[in-house]
């Protein structure tokens, strides 16, 4: 049957979504000592989830006009209520606009509410002031930090929600290889690696897409999207989507015509042999600052060795790193607050973070007697899990070794 609230109530995937969402919130009561408020936000976003990821996580509401409130001191006895979700009156007007929301009709539909979401108490929000006008509020940045905490930490629901984004980013990617030489731009090959993501989920893009050929691959965020790809171009692709609400994040580096020279090929295998250290060192207890520390030391040694070693020149703008290494994926993209303080603490299981070293610049070398030169960017990328004793590769199945991409571009 067609589900109305599917847009405005995340159950994808979830076998029991309101109690999902009641446990996420009964654990983070456990870790107040006041009272949290969430506000629901609704922004502008091209992406079909659009609410903060904090309201949405312990609610799974995806509306505006929504506030919930955890009280750690109340009992829980009748007038004493630990959580509370606070909705707007229904507006049929509203709807007519902009499809069916949550709300209120007076007394008349507070059991249909409760029975989408898992609230047992359900108030108008007009009432919110008066009840929270004399009651002690955790501070933001404290509320953040202990949700965060938990957030991070991706329970056996999301992380079955996690192999599914996988999954189908994996089928976009392999739609996409067999239709490279029909795609002549970076705008082409950009909608249609989306339009393959976006037919196999109904919660949209995990970021907008980076597609960049030649040169334009060594800015890192490249978001022009409009010069032709040209025949011995190296096209990199930034992509993922979210399944419910958690998001994969996928990076791969493609020849245009089909095979990658033996310039491109020896440069993208140092970045792929770093990207597999990276994952063997990847474990719970070690930070991602030192992680990131090794392993681009790593690269830079295979670069000397490989490649300067055997007459390479490279003119690169950066020394050593070009950025981070690792971040946390979950619910955004990126994961764990702006800050990234999380970089210097130690990894927990249930963490799921990225593994994308690259390689960007002007490189020339002589191989066999031909002489190469050419701006390169490289980049891959895999979502690695992190367990007690290393990590689980769940993007393992999405071609990445040079061989590979070539067969299946052929």
């Amino acid at each position: 049957m067609p589900n109305p609230y599917s847009q405005v109530f995340l159950s994808v995937g979830l076998k029991n979504a309101p109690e999902v969402y009641r446990s996420r919130r009964e654990e983070h009561l456990k870790n107040l000592t006041s009272l949290a408020i969430y506000y629901a936000i609704e922004e502008d976003s091209e992406n079909r989830i659009n609410q903060t990821p904090e309201f949405l996580y312990l609610t799974g509401i995806n509306q505006s006009g929504a506030i919930l409130v955890l009280d750690p001191l109340a009992k829980g006895g009748e007038n004493e209520h630990r959580e509370i979700l606070f909705l707007e009156e229904k507006n049929p007007k509203k709807e007519f606009w902009n499809g069916i929301k949550l709300g209120l009709v007076k007394d008349e539909n507070i059991a249909e509410v409760s029975k989408i979401t898992g609230f047992e108490t359900i108030l108008p929000i007009e009432n919110f002031n008066s009840f929270v006008k004399k009651r002690t509020r955790t501070p933001q940045a404290e509320l953040l930090k202990i949700h965060l905490a938990q957030r991070v930490i991706l329970e056996r629901e999301r992380i079955k929600l996690a192999k599914v984004a996988q999954q189908i980013t994996k089928e976009a990617f392999l739609s996409v290889l067999p239709k490279i030489s029909e795609l002549k731009n970076e705008r082409t090959l950009s909608a249609f690696l989306d339009s393959q993501m976006l037919s196999r989920t109904d919660n949209g893009l995990s970021f907008s897409t980076i597609c960049a050929a030649g040169k334009n691959a060594c800015t890192l965020h490249y978001k022009k999207k409009d010069d032709d790809i040209k025949n011995g171009d190296l096209v990199l692709l930034d992509f993922g989507c979210r399944y419910n609400a958690v998001c994969s994040d996928i990076s791969r580096t493609i020849p245009a015509n089909g095979k990658f020279n033996p310039l491109q090929k020896l440069l993208y295998n140092i970045v792929l042999d770093t990207q597999i250290f990276h994952q063997k060192s990847v474990r719970a207890g070690l930070t991602l600052q030192e992680l990131s520390k090794e392993s681009w030391l790593y690269l830079e040694t295979l670069l000397i060795h490989r490649f300067k070693e055997c007459g390479g020149k490279a003119e690169r703008y950066y020394t050593g790193k070009p950025h981070g290494i690792s971040h946390l994926i979950g619910d955004i993209v990126h994961e764990g607050g702006a800050t990234r303080d999380y970089l210097k603490k130690p990894l927990a299981a249930g963490m799921l973070i990225s593994n994308e070293p690259g390689i960007y610049g002007h490189f020339s070398i002589e191989i066999d007697g031909i002489f190469y030169s050419e701006d390169i960017g490289i980049r891959i990328e895999d979502d690695l899990l992190i367990t007690e004793k290393g990590c689980v590769n769940l993007s393992v199945g999405i071609p990445k070794t040079a061989e590979e991409i070539e067969e299946l571009l052929s």
